[in-house]
């Protein structure tokens, strides 16, 4: 069981050091930061496409 975990944890970290970030935004409109692996385009524009959706429904209620 340890040495399954301890596999487990050298994966995660390997997976987090191959992490990118991109921001999006600006400080008028609401800006997010989205973490993710440019590696895996497919992934990528998922995870953007999800975050520009959730910046737009949202930043109405940060501003007011």
């Amino acid at each position: 069981m340890e040495e399954n975990l301890r596999n487990e944890i050298v994966e995660l970290i390997k997976e987090n050091n191959r992490l990118d970030s991109i921001e999006i935004g600006d400080t008028k409109n609401g800006r997010i930061k989205v973490y993710l692996n440019f590696d895996n385009e497919a992934e990528s524009t998922v995870k953007l496409v999800k975050a520009i959706k959730i910046l737009k429904e949202n930043r109405k209620d940060v501003y007011e």
